[in-house]
């Protein structure tokens, strides 16, 4: 029995007409998309007094993406970290650490996964695998422990709800087959989900509902979710059938466990990543895949959180940009029909200071919306020489009228390596 796709597209309430982005952004994020690079000569370092690094590379981070300004990084040691960007001094190629969460407050095993409030950039919280969530306000000085939350099971990520102000719930997901949803108001679990058979590695809150949710398991299902109608899902996605009822067996959505969860501004598309190297993009209007199809580039073999970021852009009709962290790599894509658009890598000079695979992606909010941050953990077991596991991707920032520009001066070069190829296979060979 598989569900209705006219009730699955009503479960959603997918009814609203979304407005085209502006033509800003959207210039801007294609020049991200073109120019974007690995941002070699600027630092993070931890030098402020009683600030104490991450003496074991990061496990992933977070940024404030409505402002702009505030961005966190959890260590492998548990260490949580706080960086005010808007502090820099463009003199200066090193960013300092502003204030660090005290070893008290502090979980005692590494952080997993990092998220802001929507509604509140002062806000942020951690999970832990050391079976803690845990709220934090930022200060002038160190970070403020508002609530711990001490969980049955070692926690692998979070997600806090951008659409339910009052309470902005957070679901909470981990080692155990169910998931807790937290409501910051009370000092306890509001509410348990439970439908999941193993361990549940992603989930992620709809962007215009604030009562669906999506999960993705280590058996590979993707389960959507209407917290109002108590702890039973709407029903699961499947790669080659529509979504099935939740009283079947869960639908096959990946061939590994899902780690990655991603929702478009819409709410219209789920994006999956799982343990299988494929990338799946989901219509919420009738459940089903579809069928976009990336190059075998994704590299997806570690547990932990399998980070996304979407932008968008004007090159493909207005489809949107696919941001991900492929080890040691940023990849973007379209998101309307899989194709690679730009590939960088971590330069070697950098991987030989020991950067190692990446960790964590995300992009930064406000007037800083043309830069990509990473997370990253040690390589081979060695230490960063004065500096913390976190670099920048930075791109130019690109005016309407300077896109013609842009265009003639790649087009021109594009002319010279054909003439020197046309001259190099015209001219005979000689052997001396």
């Amino acid at each position: 029995m598989n569900i209705s796709p006219l009730l699955f597209h009503r479960s959603f309430g997918l009814d609203i007409n979304t407005a085209e982005p502006t033509d800003f952004p959207r210039v801007f994020t294609s020049f991200l998309c073109h120019d974007i690079d690995y941002d070699a000569s600027t630092r993070f370092v931890a030098k402020k007094k009683g600030v104490r690094g991450h003496s074991r590379g990061v496990n992933c981070i977070g940024a404030d993406e409505r402002d702009g300004r505030w961005m966190v990084t959890g260590g492998a040691d548990g260490s949580v970290l706080i960086w005010d960007l808007e502090t820099e001094d463009h003199g200066d190629e090193e960013i300092k650490a502003s204030a660090a969460v005290l070893e008290k407050d502090r979980p005692s095993h590494g952080i997993s996964s990092i998220r802001f409030n929507p509604h509140n950039s002062s806000l942020f919280s951690t999970t832990s695998y050391s079976s803690t969530l845990s709220l934090y306000s930022l200060t002038p000085t160190n970070p403020l422990n508002l609530q711990t939350y001490p969980l049955d099971s070692h926690l692998y990520t979070h997600s806090v709800s951008p659409v339910s102000t009052s309470t902005a719930l957070i679901a909470v997901c981990g080692f155990s087959p169910h998931i807790r949803l937290i409501d910051p108001r009370i000092s306890s679990a509001s509410q348990t989900l439970f439908g999941h058979i193993t361990e549940v590695l992603s989930v992620a809150w709809s962007p215009v509902y604030s009562s669906i949710l999506a999960s993705g398991g280590k058996d590979g299902s993707v389960r959507v979710w209407d917290i109002r109608f108590g702890a039973t899902c709407l029903g699961s996605l499947d790669i080659t059938n529509p979504p099935r009822a939740a009283n079947r067996a869960a639908g096959r959505a990946h061939d590994g466990g899902v780690n990655g969860l991603l929702w478009t501004s819409d709410g219209r598309r789920i994006i999956s990543a799982g343990m299988d190297a494929k990338i799946r993009v989901w219509n919420t209007e009738n459940g089903r895949n579809t069928n976009v199809i990336f190059p075998p580039v994704i590299k997806n073999k570690f547990q932990p959180e399998f980070s996304m970021v979407i932008t968008p852009s004007h090159q493909t009709s207005g489809s949107e940009l696919l941001w991900i962290g492929n080890e040691g790599e940023v990849l973007a894509f379209d998101l309307g029909n899989g194709k690679m658009l730009k590939r960088v890598g971590v330069p070697k000079s950098e991987v030989r200071d020991g950067v190692g695979r990446i960790t964590g992606l995300v992009k930064r909010g406000g007037d800083g919306n043309g830069e990509l941050y990473t997370s990253h953990a040690l390589r081979d077991g060695k230490k960063f020489e004065g500096r913390e596991g976190v670099t920048r991707w930075k791109a130019r920032w690109l005016w309407k009228e300077d896109e013609d520009e842009v265009e003639e001066e790649r087009t021109e070069k594009q002319r010279r390596l054909q003439d020197i190829f046309e001259k190099a296979t015209r001219d005979p060979v000689r052997f001396s």
